[in-house]
């Protein structure tokens, strides 16, 4: 016999991370995100990500933009033997 003046209990919640929609996303919908998280990434370029600042050199080239030796810059201190001393 249940009492109507005692709370119930809810059920224990799953473990992991809550989902996003109802059913699982597909691989193309989850290639979607990826890159329109991507290309939103307005992180200074010390803070970048190796492809995204490919990908904002990629851009800065095809604008024409004078952001570019800010990337530049980054990719040579990264990448190069001399790191940051090549800069000087």
């Amino acid at each position: 016999m249940q009492d109507e003046n005692t709370p119930q209990a809810d059920a224990p919640r799953k473990r992991g991370r809550p989902k996003i929609y109802s059913e699982p996303l597909t691989q193309a919908e989850r290639a979607r995100r990826y890159r329109a998280k991507r290309a939103n990434d307005f992180s200074p370029p010390a803070e970048m990500r190796d492809a995204t600042l490919i990908d904002a050199v990629r851009w800065g080239i095809n604008q024409k933009h004078a952001s570019l030796d800010l990337y530049l810059e980054e990719l040579v201190r990264r990448f190069h033997s001399k790191g940051a001393d090549a800069l000087k």
